[in-house]
């Protein structure tokens, strides 16, 4: 089994017409989760911030992307529901033997990254195809078993462990604690919806794995 990182600056992205287009209208946008694989494309759960003077409506202007509902809006950070339906998107979730590790997205300054796991083989094969379709400015492999401690952890993304960590030491989890996830999302300059899903995600991958030790 493998790990695989791959990272996009924002310079190198925007050669893609199709991210350009995006970045016109966004911000930034996160997928938090998929909600669905359909035949048309993947029911994405997501987080954007609109770009000044743009309309969540915009997004549905592009041809590969549709807003189907608003969910919440905190501070200018707006949760949707989007259907999908551009070819890179499907074929990374589709792939077989490939997990595909939400929260990633497209950010304006910071760029892009995306982590999956899965079957070393199938990993290899499409890191070459992206290679050749959007070549990534880093990509980081590494073993799962190799970097395996108690093996908790070892299906969170690393804002996930962040999040966690910083709960943990804020006394989130202690039994008579005052703390809330606004503090935390706060400390982290993060919207509570944002951190509140991350944590959700994050308790869920954990709690699997004491499931499976019990």
């Amino acid at each position: 089994m493998r790990r695989v990182s791959l990272r996009w600056k924002i310079s190198s992205l925007r050669g893609s017409n199709d991210i350009s287009r995006i970045l016109e209208i966004v911000d930034s946008i996160e997928v938090l989760g998929h909600l669905a694989v359909r035949e048309d494309g993947v029911v994405q759960l997501a987080e954007i911030v609109l770009r000044e003077g743009m309309q969540l409506e915009d997004l549905s202007s592009l041809e590969w992307l549709e807003v189907l509902e608003k969910h919440e809006e905190d501070e200018g950070v707006i949760v949707v529901s989007l259907l999908c339906t551009h070819p890179f998107a499907k074929t990374a979730i589709e792939l077989s033997n490939i997990h595909v590790q939400p929260p990633y997205g497209i950010d304006s300054e910071r760029g892009m990254e995306m982590r999956m796991s899965g079957l070393s083989g199938s990993i290899r094969r499409f890191v070459s195809l992206m290679r050749m379709v959007m070549p990534p400015d880093k990509i980081s492999v590494h073993s799962i078993r190799e970097n395996a401690t108690n093996g908790w952890t070892s299906d969170l993304t690393e804002r996930q462990r962040e999040v966690i960590s910083l709960a943990i030491r804020m006394g989130y989890y202690d039994p008579n604690s005052n703390v809330k996830l606004k503090d935390i999302a706060d400390e982290m300059d993060m919207a509570r919806s944002t951190l509140g899903e991350h944590i959700k995600r994050a308790e869920y991958e954990i709690m699997k794995k004491v499931r499976e030790d019990l």
